[in-house]
């Protein structure tokens, strides 16, 4: 299994970090289909070809990302959505 592993500092209030969390968690499942299970500054997710957690605390947000044998030839374009995705949603 092919694991994307990810840290990045952020400066979002506590409001900011909630929206994020809510449109990651959206994002999820309608976009990927994913099954999403939110607690605190967590969400877990299991999607078909990979699966991982996301948590956003006060000053960082860490995630990892598992992705199946289907998935394995996409991890650098995958890797680069999700840094995009960071970009984006971790700016107030």
């Amino acid at each position: 299994m092919s694991v994307i592993r990810l840290s990045r500092r952020h400066q979002l209030d506590q409001a900011a970090q909630e929206a994020a969390l809510e449109r990651l968690a959206a994002h999820l499942g309608y976009a990927l289909g994913a099954l999403v299970a939110r607690e605190a500054g967590t969400i877990q997710f299991d999607g078909k070809g990979f699966s991982g957690a996301v948590t956003l605390d006060a000053d960082r947000v860490v995630g990892e990302v598992r992705l199946g044998l289907m998935m394995r030839p996409l991890k650098g374009v995958i890797t680069r959505e999700i840094e995009a995705g960071l970009d984006h949603y971790l700016t107030d």
